[in-house]
C-alpha cells in the first residue's frame, strides 16, 4: 500500500511534464491535428462563361452513278454543329477535407448550324437551341485544406446528361437534296441509295428534343477571403463535358427479293463541349 502511495507523485509528476510538451506539439492555428476531422463546409457558386461543342458530324455519304436512273449524287449529312455561346451555372458543392461532392447545372442559348462552316453557304440551315447540363461530381483539392489560404485549387470528374432543345424540329434532319425518293414515295426520312447495283435504306431521326448521357472532367480554383466563419471568392473553373452525338442514322440493305437486312447504326464519335467559366464563391463553414 505504501509503495503504490508513492508512485502515485511520481505519476503526477510525469503527466504534468508530459501533457505540456503534447501540447506545443498541437498546431492549434488548426485545431484539428487530422483535416478529415474538421467540421464540413458548403458552398455555393454562380458562374457565366463560354462554351464551346465540337462539330456534331461531318460525315458526307455519297451515291453513285446510275445507268438504269441517270445521275444520282446525294449528301445524306452535312457538318452539323452547335455555335459557341455564353452558358450560365450553378453548383453547391459539400467538402469535408480536401474531398468534396458537388451537384451542378448550366445552361447555354446557341444556334445549331447545318451545313454551315465557318461562312453561311447556300442552302445552309439555323436553328436556335438550348442546351442543358446536368451532372454530379467528386472533387478533390490539389493541396491540403486550411481556412486561411486564399487559393483553393482543385480537380473534378462526373456523371451526368445534356439536354438540346430545339426551337423546331428538323425532319429531314441532315439532307442536302434529293434526286430519286423511295418508289412509290414513302415516308420524308427516308430514302434509298444505291451503290454498284445494291440498294440501301437510310432512315434519320428528327432532331428536336434530344438528351445524351456525359462524363465531365476538368480542374479549377477559388480565390477566397475569409468573412465571418465562411468565406467570399472568385472561381475560376475549365471543364469539358463529352457526350455521344444526339445523331442517329441506320442503314439497312436491301435483299435482292425486296427484304431488308439487318440495320446497321452509323456511329458519329462523341461531342466536346469546353466550357470556360467563372464567378462568385459563397463559403458557408471554416
Amino acid at each position: 500500500m505504501h509503495s503504490t502511495f508513492a508512485r502515485t507523485p511520481l505519476t503526477f509528476l510525469a503527466l504534468s511534464l508530459l501533457l505540456p510538451a503534447t501540447l506545443c506539439a498541437q498546431d492549434w492555428t488548426q485545431p484539428w491535428a487530422d483535416p478529415m476531422d474538421r467540421p464540413p463546409r458548403v458552398d455555393l457558386s454562380a458562374s457565366a462563361g463560354l462554351l464551346v461543342p465540337t462539330d456534331w458530324s461531318d460525315l458526307v455519304i455519297l451515291g453513285s452513278l446510275s445507268s438504269a436512273t441517270g445521275a444520282l449524287e446525294q449528301v445524306l449529312v452535312r457538318d452539323v454543329r452547335v455555335k459557341p455561346g455564353s452558358v450560365f451555372g450553378g453548383s453547391a458543392t459539400y467538402w469535408r477535407g480536401r474531398y468534396g461532392f458537388r451537384a451542378h447545372a448550366s445552361y447555354s442559348d446557341s444556334t445549331l448550324a447545318v451545313g454551315e462552316s465557318f461562312q453561311p453557304a447556300e442552302g445552309s440551315l439555323s436553328v436556335d437551341v438550348d442546351t442543358w447540363m446536368y451532372d454530379v461530381r467528386g472533387a478533390v483539392g490539389l493541396v491540403e485544406y486550411a481556412p486561411h489560404r486564399l487559393a483553393w485549387p482543385y480537380a473534378f470528374v462526373g456523371l451526368g446528361g445534356i439536354t438540346y432543345n430545339l426551337s423546331q424540329t428538323v425532319s429531314p434532319p441532315l439532307l442536302t437534296f434529293i434526286e430519286r425518293p423511295p418508289a412509290g414515295g414513302g415516308a420524308q426520312d427516308r430514302l434509298i441509295v444505291e451503290d454498284a447495283g445494291r440498294q440501301f435504306l437510310v432512315a434519320i431521326d428528327e432532331l428536336g428534343v434530344e438528351t445524351v448521357f456525359a462524363l465531365n472532367f476538368g480542374i479549377g480554383t477559388d480565390f477566397r477571403i475569409p468573412v465571418g466563419g465562411g468565406g467570399i471568392g472568385l472561381r475560376l473553373e475549365l471543364t469539358d463535358h463529352i457526350a455521344p452525338s444526339p445523331l442517329r442514322l441506320r442503314i439497312r440493305e436491301l435483299g435482292a427479293v425486296g427484304g431488308l437486312d439487318s440495320a446497321s447504326a452509323v456511329d458519329f464519335g462523341i461531342v466536346h463541349h469546353l466550357r470556360l467559366s467563372a464567378g462568385v464563391v459563397l463559403q458557408l463553414g471554416r
